[in-house]
Order: structure tokens, then sequence, then C-alpha cells
């Protein structure tokens, strides 16, 4: 049961969210829309974004963008 009251922590594994979206469904993964639906209208603490860089891709604009969105990015 939600309760506007309640505070909401959202973790997010991005490659897997990413690659599932791509593969599975041929979409591409809302990253603003996700943690809106995960709060669903309650108190964001936190929301955290853990993201695995290759030196081969550039990612600076994906990670500003999660950054923008509210996310906390964790990176390995």
């Amino acid at each position: 049961m939600v309760h506007i009251y309640q505070r909401v922590a959202v973790f997010v594994d991005v490659q897997n969210m990413f690659y599932s979206a791509k593969h599975q469904f041929d979409a591409k993964l809302n990253f603003q829309k996700l943690l809106e639906a995960a709060g669903r209208g309650r108190e964001l603490v936190r929301a955290i974004a853990y993201v695995v860089q290759s030196p081969d891709v550039d990612q600076t604009r994906f990670l500003s963008m999660l950054k923008q969105t509210g996310y906390e990015v964790k990176s390995k």
C-alpha cells in the first residue's frame, strides 16, 4: 500500500535496465519517468544510478542527463 507520507529511495542498475528495454521491448528507457513511477508521489530521499563506464564509449551526455534528472551517479 502506498502512502504519500512514505519516503522512497530508488537504486538503478543502468546497464541492465537500458539493455533490457532495448532487447526485450525495442524501446529506450525514460529515466525521468522511471523515477516518477517508482516514487508515485512519495518523498524521494535518494536516487542512485549505478553505471559501468567503458573507455571506448563517451557517456558524458548520458551521465549529465542522469544527474540533471535527479540521480546520484555511481560509476565503475
